[in-house]
């Protein structure tokens, strides 16, 4: 039987996250509503946020107008500044946890767009694979267990560079043609990241006002549910693990039909820059799902031996949770665009786009790893260190 820690005997501080929340969403708030005044005043200063023809219908933003979108977040950044003032100033109460809830959800359906999607997609292509490379070298060198695997890596190395994906010219001319699409791109598609992250920052504020309002803990929730107990989040999370793993199997694996004679949606089967970067986008894709099923195997708790420094040392429950719960929340953020491409292809029968409702199932996958990501932090996070409730951290078995 469980038994849970009793309370310190000292008293504590249970407002610290509030206070802190409050501090990031007034100042959000605050800089949104001189850039919207500035967009207005200003209209050459907007970032491009509406897009171009090449991005149209992937939200909102690239269908109202750009005055109208200006207004919307100056609206908003008002309606966040008023709640976090309120929040600051008088008892927490669930009436302003309403209006950040509602802040949230303005910003969220503003921001519903693809482009964070894609953005975080060529990062990911960009990076992650050329870092793995390096990380696993380097640590599997000083692994036994993980040394055999070296020579798996080796030839695939190999491969490339006998196919010419991997030579240094085709690196080269990926890397020149995905700076000049980067550099134009990242200030219309950064601010879009901003405008998501405040509608991520008052949903969590409005978490915190509730809590404080019905005199919980700030920091935890506690006294909380059955469902958030470490046994309880152990069954439910490992379900949702499982599914949002599956998640970015099917456009991974179909990127890696580029490594066959029979390439699988490749436009231009001749350049190898263009191939090396859609299996770049594949394995970064099939990355995540391994990275997934790490929130429920000892790997997922303890540094795994190939990596460098790190191996056998605790990983930070925040280190999975703050990137899934990324990954989630962009997924979740592109779904009503890839559901509207995925209906309008079966309506005019474009099996195309008809498939991004299987290739890309950004709904289910962005929900079943937000529920992935919650099941291992609450299975995780152990007694609370501001108010002291709490059970040990539940570890999973090998």
């Amino acid at each position: 039987m469980a038994v849970t820690a009793s309370p310190p005997s000292t008293p504590v501080d249970r407002a610290p996250v509030l206070r802190r929340a409050l501090w990031v969403a007034a100042v959000w708030s605050a800089l949104h509503l001189a850039v919207a005044t500035w967009w207005l005043l200003d209209p050459a200063a907007r970032p491009g946020l509406e897009g171009g023809d090449e991005n149209g219908g992937s939200g909102l933003l690239t269908v109202l107008p750009p005055t109208t979108t200006a207004w919307m977040v100056l609206a908003l950044a008002a309606g966040g500044l008023a709640a976090t003032g309120a929040a600051a100033l008088r008892r927490p109460s669930t009436g302003t946890a309403v209006a950040a809830f509602a802040v949230a959800g303005g910003l969220g359906v503003l921001t519903a767009d693809l482009r964070a999607l894609v953005l975080l997609g060529y990062l990911c292509a960009i990076v992650a694979p050329a870092a793995f490379l390096v990380v696993f070298t380097v640590g599997a060198l000083r692994s036994r267990r993980a040394r055999p695997w070296l020579a798996a890596v080796g030839l695939a190395v190999g491969a490339g560079l006998a196919s010419g994906v991997l030579e240094p010219s085709t690196i080269g001319r990926l890397a020149e043609q995905l700076h000049g699409s980067l550099a134009a791109e990242l200030p219309p598609r950064g601010h879009l990241a901003l405008l998501l992250a405040g509608a991520v920052l008052f949903a969590v504020l409005g978490v915190l006002v509730r809590r404080a309002a019905v005199g919980a803990c700030d920091a935890c929730g506690r006294p909380g549910p059955a469902w958030t107990r470490p046994e309880a989040a152990a069954r439910w999370g490992r379900v949702a693990t499982l599914v949002a793993a599956a998640g970015p199997l099917p456009y991974g694996l179909l990127r890696m039909t580029w490594l066959t004679p029979w390439p699988v949606g490749l436009p231009d089967a001749s350049d190898p820059a263009l191939r090396l970067f859609g299996l770049s986008l594949g394995v970064a894709a099939l990355g995540g799902a391994v990275l997934t099923i790490g929130l429920i195997r000892p790997w997922g708790e303890v540094w795994p031996s190939w990596i460098p420094v790190l191996r056998g040392r605790p990983v930070p429950v925040r280190v999975p949770v703050l990137a899934g719960g990324l990954v989630a929340v962009v997924l979740l953020a592109a779904s009503p665009g890839m559901i509207a491409i995925g209906i309008a292809g079966l309506r005019s029968g474009d099996l195309f786009e008809a498939s991004f409702l299987l290739v890309f199932p950004t709904l289910p996958w962005g929900l079943a790893l937000a529920a992935a990501v919650t099941g291992y932090a609450l299975r995780r996070r152990g007694a609370c260190t501001t108010c002291g409730q709490g059970q040990p951290p539940l570890a999973v078995r090998s």
